[in-house]
C-alpha cells in the first residue's frame, strides 16, 4: 500500500506538468487582408480625397516587388494637396516584407521631404507617421491621428 501511495506521489507532479504545459492548439493567427485594414482605419479616420492604387498603380510611389506580394491595399490623397496615406502590403516572405519596410521608410522619408515646403500646416500627419511591420504585413499610417491608425489595424490581428 505504501508503495501506491509513493508512486502516486511521484507521477502526480509528471502528469501535471505535462497538462499545464500544453499549448492551444485552438488559438489561431488572424491574417486579415490588407483591403479590410485599410476600411476599418478609413471608416474612422477621415484621407481627404483618397484614391484606390492598385498593383499596377504602386509602383509609381513604392519601389515594392508587388509581384511578392499577397494582397495590398493603398490609397493616397489623389489631389495631391495632403499627405495623408495608408498603404498595407502583405508580403510572401519575412525578407520581402523587410524589403517592403524599407520600400515604405523610403516613401514616407520622401513625403516627409516634399510636403515640408510645401503644407507645413499638414506635417504634423507626417510627423507621427509609422511603418509597422508585422508579421509579413508591412503597414504605413500617415494621417490626422496615426497613433489611432495603428491600433486600429492592430486590433484586426
Amino acid at each position: 500500500m505504501k508503495f501506491k501511495n509513493f508512486a502516486a506521489i511521484l507521477v502526480l507532479p509528471i502528469i501535471m506538468l505535462t497538462a499545464c504545459s500544453k499549448v492551444d492548439s485552438t488559438a489561431e493567427t488572424k491574417e486579415p487582408a490588407p483591403a479590410d485594414i485599410t476600411s476599418a482605419i478609413m471608416a474612422e479616420i477621415e484621407i481627404p480625397s483618397a484614391v484606390e492604387k492598385t498593383k499596377d498603380d504602386v509602383g509609381a510611389y513604392y519601389d515594392i516587388d508587388v509581384e511578392a506580394t499577397d494582397a495590398l491595399s493603398v490609397y493616397i490623397c489623389g489631389s495631391g494637396a495632403y499627405p495623408d496615406e495608408l498603404a498595407v502590403f502583405k508580403m510572401n516572405s519575412a525578407e520581402q516584407a523587410e524589403n517592403a519596410r524599407a520600400a515604405a521608410q523610403k516613401r514616407l522619408d520622401n513625403q516627409i521631404e516634399l510636403y515640408r515646403d510645401y503644407t507645413p500646416d499638414e506635417m504634423y500627419k507626417l510627423d507621427g507617421a509609422k511603418v509597422v511591420v508585422k508579421g509579413n504585413y508591412v503597414m504605413l499610417f500617415a494621417c490626422s491621428d496615426d497613433d489611432r491608425a495603428y491600433e486600429i489595424a492592430d486590433s484586426l490581428f
